[in-house]
């Protein structure tokens, strides 16, 4: 019989307890077609409830030097509880790359943290943290890459590369071994909260547990 390795509902479900929905992917587990459970987007609250039902291998979250509010709750709930965390968004949607909204059908023209005058001031940011990378020798991705490498052994970057070259670009990143000096000057550069605007619009954003 083949399996799922990681079943993972992506959206915690408002109107369906989790003990339901985690309690459907543990029978699924039972009877061999899943091998382990996962969450997306969920709090350390949530996750705790889930755990009880069956254990729980990770939580997604969208987590990087541009994206730090998990800091302050999920991820220390989660690792009292044990659950890794798949950190997705490292890049804050291409934002630390430089990358820049296409014309027509890029979702991220709509996004607030590529507004107007947030998108000014994220600009800025993203220069400085440039510009350490240039001195370092490598690419901004590949340094923002490297910081979420030093969160912890718990934490696994996932990327979503669309080339063969991000690829070779993000592979490279595992190699850079940054100081704490190097760690400090990042984080300068690009402070805790200082990115400018949320996530998602304000509609998603309510929909998002982890952010309760």
């Amino acid at each position: 019989m083949k399996q799922i390795d990681i079943y993972r509902p992506a959206r915690l479900d408002d109107h369906v307890p989790i003990e339901d929905t985690i309690g459907a992917v543990a029978e699924m587990i039972k009877q061999g077609f899943v091998k382990q459970a996962a969450l997306s987007e969920v709090s350390a609250e949530t996750a705790r409830r889930a755990q009880a039902v069956t254990p729980i291998v990770d939580v997604q979250l969208e987590y990087g030097l541009a994206t730090r509010g998990m800091e302050a709750k999920v991820l220390p709930g989660l690792r009292e509880l044990g659950i890794g965390t798949t950190a997705y968004g490292v890049l804050g949607r291409g934002l630390l790359s430089g990358s820049k909204p296409a014309e027509k059908g890029d979702f991220r023209r709509f996004l607030p943290r590529y507004s107007g005058a947030n998108y000014e001031k994220n600009s800025r940011l993203v220069a400085a943290l440039a510009g350490l990378a240039a001195e370092r020798g490598v690419t901004q991705a590949q340094l923002a890459i490297a910081w979420t490498m030093t969160r912890g052994e718990d934490i696994v970057p996932v990327l979503g590369s669309r080339t063969v070259k991000q690829v070779e670009e993000a592979l490279a990143a595992l190699e850079i071994r940054l100081t704490d000096e190097e760690l400090g000057l990042l984080e300068a550069a690009v402070p805790a909260g200082e990115i400018a605007g949320t996530r998602y619009d304000k509609m998603a954003m309510t929909h998002l547990d982890s952010e309760r």
